[in-house]
Formats: structure tokens, sequence, C-alpha cells
């Protein structure tokens, strides 16, 4: 094409960066990895509450087996799963704006009530 091996080189250059950025397996990849974490943030507090319901059945194992030390232990991983989920749900509960199926906002939700 030309005669300099400069422009020749950044013209090659350019295009393994445009290859480089258009890799379509990592960005394939990249899908499938957020396809996984939308779906388990969409079923997080069933996976809490079977967790923290597994932590209470070990602690009434261990206090059947006379292991009092790790029935406390699960016993505070157990309330301490049940306060997250808690606050889990509080959070949930209080959101200011109303969206509609698109994820389009649609007002302001009053907190309080209805104040004229």
């Amino acid at each position: 094409m030309t005669n300099n091996p400069d422009i020749e080189k950044i013209g090659l250059n350019s295009i393994q960066f445009i290859t480089g950025i258009f890799n379509f397996t990592k960005i394939n990849g990249l899908i499938h990895l957020l396809e996984i974490i939308i779906k388990v943030g969409k079923y997080f507090p069933v996976i809490i509450i079977l967790l923290a319901s597994m932590k209470l059945l070990m602690a009434a194992n261990d206090l059947l087996t006379n292991s009092i030390t790790f029935a406390i232990l699960n016993s505070i991983f157990a309330l301490g799963d049940f306060i997250f989920l808690v606050q889990l749900y509080q959070r949930h509960k209080v959101h200011p704006y109303e969206y509609s199926s698109d994820y389009k906002r649609i007002g302001r939700i009053p907190l309080v009530g209805i104040r004229t």
C-alpha cells in the first residue's frame, strides 16, 4: 500500500485492537455470567431462608449430640441470617419511586401519606 512502514504498523495494531475488543467468546461468557447473577439475585431471599434454616437444623443437631459450643455458634449464624433477611425485606419494601414493567419511572410514592 504505502512505502512508509510506520503507517502499516499503525494499521495492523488498530486491527488487532479492534479484534481484541470484539472478542465474542468473552462477550458471550460475560452475558452468561450476568444471566447467572440475575437468577441468583432473583432467588436471593429464598437462598438466605434455606441457609438460615439449615443452620438452625445444624444447631439442633449439635444440641442433641452434646456439642454446645457449635450449637451456640450455628444459632448465632442463623440469627444473623434472619436479621439480614429482615433488613433486606425492609429495604425492598421502602422504595421511593413506582416503576412500570419496562422499568420507566411512573411517579413518586408518598412514604408517610397523601398530603393536600
